[in-house]
């Protein structure tokens, strides 16, 4: 079993796997930070070679959404993983209840997939070149900056 890092010699609640390579994953991730790692739910880089191994990730491959592992449960992934870390906050609870919520569910796995399959094309940051000279990225970095 490989060495998993810990908080200050405690186990956290929760590990949250993103990926480190996406200009909204570590704007939203530099913006949230302080707000969950203080319910001691901890971020790890997908592209860390212990990670990689403790979620099997293939070398060719990467997953298309955060992963998140509470210390007792199943793996979550996705927009139910954003919903669980919401619940552990009082303030945000609200949030994380309506993102479970049939129907609200559906609408809310369809914006979280819209954003992390564009990932790398938002908020007008995008290797892949346009086709058309007037054609622009949807700015949502600032929208998900938002505290």
């Amino acid at each position: 079993m490989t060495e998993i890092p810990d908080i200050n010699g405690l186990e956290p609640d929760a590990r949250v796997f993103y990926d480190d390579h996406c200009p909204v994953c570590r704007a939203t991730l530099e913006r949230w930070r302080a707000v969950f790692e203080h319910r001691r739910i901890v971020f790890h880089a997908m592209r860390e070679p212990w990670v990689r191994q403790v979620l099997r990730i293939p070398t060719e491959g990467f997953p298309q959404e955060m992963k998140l592992q509470p210390r007792e449960g199943p793996m979550l992934g996705g927009l139910n993983a954003v919903a669980w870390m919401c619940r552990r906050v009082w303030w945000l609870w609200p949030a994380g209840v309506l993102m479970v919520v049939p129907g609200l569910h559906h609408l809310a796995r369809m914006g979280y997939r819209y954003v992390a399959r564009n990932r790398y094309c938002l908020g007008d940051v995008c290797p892949v070149a346009t086709t058309h000279p007037n054609a622009r990225h949807i700015a949502a970095t600032t929208f998900l900056e938002m505290p």
